[in-house]
């Protein structure tokens, strides 16, 4: 395809109702993520042994609610490390995945300040900001989160395939890959 065929083939593309309608998706999506997994953080003053189970059953049911409603419309991908695999491997387009990135990006930040806002400042502790255990090095939590960051984009990829005989829900099965990744990391 020659560059003047991908640039009107781009046009076009920015000026669909569908694209908008999927970038919009992916606002909404992940500022109720963010309110809704941080938030499941913010009443607790002191960390309790199912502390960390409470908040990975919160995102890993929010990641899977979300994709439930609009994973046919946007892909639900809620995070930009899976918005950038989707580049890496051809199933998106640049200009999609900067309108993504960016949506994500807001809709985080407007999720976090609707939950700053609804918050009592008695209960905002971390806001849900995730931390590194004293004893872990930053090399450390690096390799973890890039573990559980593999293990969710695999789970995206492998609900992709098309020659995949359905084997259940694929918004359950990537929201029990979210829960998977919460639950091993808390404990690093």
């Amino acid at each position: 395809m020659s560059l003047k065929s991908k640039l009107k083939s781009l046009k076009e593309e920015l000026v669909t109702f569908s694209f908008w309608k999927s970038v919009r998706c992916e606002f909404l999506i992940s500022l109720l993520y963010v309110f809704v997994g941080c938030g499941s953080l913010t009443h607790i003053r002191e960390p309790a042994q199912d502390t960390y189970l409470k908040v990975s059953i919160s995102f890993g049911l929010a990641e899977a609610t979300f994709m439930q409603c609009v994973g046919h419309i946007s892909g639900a991908h809620m995070n930009p490390a899976i918005t950038l695999a989707m580049l890496a491997t051809g199933k998106m387009g640049v200009a999609r995945t900067i309108c993504y990135i960016t949506a994500q990006g807001l809709g985080a930040i407007a999720g976090a300040g609707i939950l700053y806002g609804t918050t009592p400042a008695k209960y905002h502790g971390t806001l849900g900001v995730t931390t590194i255990k004293p004893d872990i090095g930053p090399g450390q939590a690096f390799a973890v989160e890039f573990m559980v960051t593999f293990i969710l984009s695999f789970t995206y990829f492998a609900n992709l395939e098309p020659k995949r005989v359905d084997m259940g829900s694929r918004s359950l099965s990537i929201g029990l890959s979210v829960l998977l990744g919460h639950l091993f990391a808390k404990n690093k």
